[in-house]
């Protein structure tokens, strides 16, 4: 009796080594990679990558691909969680131009943007001419920024409160200096 031959219900590819697909390793070393790379020390090196858990096999064969797609993958945008009071209070007190305060449901639109960097001036201006005109500058755009949030209005009442305070503060630390 002769044995019949059936073909094989296994689907392959004509030519393996030619699979678009990459290899699951080289998505995870191309990860790893991309976080060395976000500590700003270069990229990692042979140690790091058997640190981190692969063997010299697998980055002999998967380092050129996963190289290849933490280039295409670029940077991960990661969006910081939203500022609470204290954080709010504590941007305001100390603000930077690029470091805006924003509470939950809020986006990032160009007049909070604009507003921001209009109190941020005034609080530049106020540092260096430390008068109670100046003073009253900076909180009216304070409150012009945070009449723009979705705040309750005793939260914006207790921001400015603390500014206030903290801008007296500097005003009278600055005329002791002098």
């Amino acid at each position: 009796m002769h044995a019949e031959i059936r073909p094989s219900s296994q689907i392959r590819a004509a030519f393996p080594e030619m699979d678009e697909s990459p290899h699951p390793r080289a998505c995870e070393m191309a990860e790893a990679m991309r976080e060395f790379s976000a500590l700003g020390n270069g990229g990692p090196t042979f140690r790091d990558l058997i640190r981190e858990g692969f063997t010299s096999a697998e980055i002999t064969e998967h380092h050129r691909q996963a190289e290849q797609l933490a280039n295409e993958r670029g940077t991960r945008q990661i969006r910081p969680e939203p500022d609470r009071l204290a954080e709010l209070v504590a941007k305001a007190v100390s603000p930077l131009p690029n470091r805006l305060p924003l509470p939950a449901g809020t986006a990032e639109t160009q007049a909070l943007f604009q507003a921001w960097g209009q109190y941020c001036a005034a609080r530049g201006s106020h540092l260096l001419d430390p008068w109670s005109g100046q003073r009253e500058r900076c909180l009216d755009k304070l409150r012009d920024y945070l009449n723009r949030l979705p705040l309750h209005p005793r939260s914006r009442k207790d921001i400015s409160l603390k500014v206030a305070a903290a801008l007296q503060a500097s005003a009278a630390h600055q005329k002791v200096a002098q």
